[in-house]
């Protein structure tokens, strides 16, 4: 399978900017599967690129990085540590040789570094599992590139997304009015399968999804979780 990264906005609407990175075996299957995962409508303009992901722990390197006026050996990396993980960029100093300090990116749960057209290096991911349209987002992620994570990373990972699984049932009750008894039926099996890939029972990240539409329907329109009282 191929894998392509996804870029997709909306003229004049960049809250509607969406983008990810998938496999598919083809372009055509690239834009279907990518119109699920970020719930596009017909006015997303959708920007594909070919793409190779690479595993976690990859080093890359191009010794043709802009430097000034002057070339030199850049690295492309991620650091996955108990806060996450996040983006390292280092170069080489042509003029001494040495390694300049390493720029460093904020902490994300998932990271991973990527390779495009003409040997340019970045990094895709940048997953955080906030809310449903997030986390089925991020399954889908897993799904496709688990092979680039240690079994140990999958487990942990796993464990992230029960927490933010969580807190995205418990939001939903607070803020938007929804009651628990009516929520959980979705949330009772995608969080059993989580749990299994957390025991390394599994590694079925699809079966984790949530169902975004009946728990969207649960939501109290014009719901006011923050009462104001007032005193006579």
């Amino acid at each position: 399978m191929q894998t392509y990264k996804i870029n997709a906005a909306v003229n004049g609407k960049t809250w509607l900017t969406r983008g990810t990175t998938l496999k598919a075996n083809n372009e055509s299957e690239a834009i279907n599967k990518a119109k699920i995962i970020l719930r596009l409508t017909d006015e997303h303009e959708i920007n594909i690129t070919p793409c190779k992901v690479h595993h976690i722990i990859s080093k890359l390197k191009t010794d043709n990085y802009p430097y000034g006026r002057e070339r030199a050996t850049a690295y492309f990396s991620v650091e996955m540590n108990k806060k996450g993980c996040r983006t390292v960029f280092q170069t080489i100093n042509p003029k001494t040789g040495r390694l300049n300090n390493p720029k460093n990116s904020t902490y994300y749960p998932v990271i991973l570094p990527i390779e495009l057209e003409n040997n340019f290096f970045d990094f895709c991911g940048y997953l955080d599992f906030n809310g449903t349209e997030a986390i089925n987002k991020g399954l889908y992620f897993m799904e496709d590139f688990k092979e680039c994570f240690s079994h140990q990373q999958i487990k942990d990972i796993a464990l992230y997304i029960i927490s933010m699984t969580k807190v995205n049932a418990k939001a939903q009750v607070i803020y938007c009015g929804t009651k628990w008894d009516d929520l959980k039926q979705f949330y009772e099996v995608p969080l059993q399968n989580l749990v299994k890939i957390a025991n390394g029972e599994s590694t079925d990240f699809l079966s984790c999804l949530l169902d975004f539409d009946n728990i969207e329907a649960l939501k109290v329109p014009d719901f006011q979780p923050f009462k104001v009282v007032q005193y006579s």
